[in-house]
């Protein structure tokens, strides 16, 4: 997938969230998306590919949990925030 088609999907699933989504769910995405923003603007000017992008990532995110940056609760928020992000990749991947 192109990181730009990417960009769209991540906007379209925030957007979703912003509109349906829970006060958790909100908290969730508004995290995740701090780190998507920074990572995949970088991916983009190194003209990475989705798969780096989705290394980099996870990369952060754990980087992130390790610096426990997170309470339990909120970092299970985060993860299940992401595992719906990667299944809506997925989604339009296959």
């Amino acid at each position: 997938m192109h990181l730009d088609k990417t960009e769209l999907l991540i906007e379209e699933f925030v957007a979703d969230i912003l509109e349906n989504g829970t006060d958790n769910d909100m908290f969730a995405s508004g995290y995740l998306q701090g780190h998507l923003d920074l990572i995949l603007k970088s991916s983009q000017q190194a003209e990475h590919q989705f798969s780096e992008f989705l290394q980099r990532m996870e990369d952060s995110l754990q980087h992130a949990y390790g610096k426990n940056e997170l309470s339990q609760a909120d970092r299970i928020l985060v993860v299940n925030c992401w595992i719906g992000l990667k299944s809506s990749f997925n989604t339009h991947i296959a």
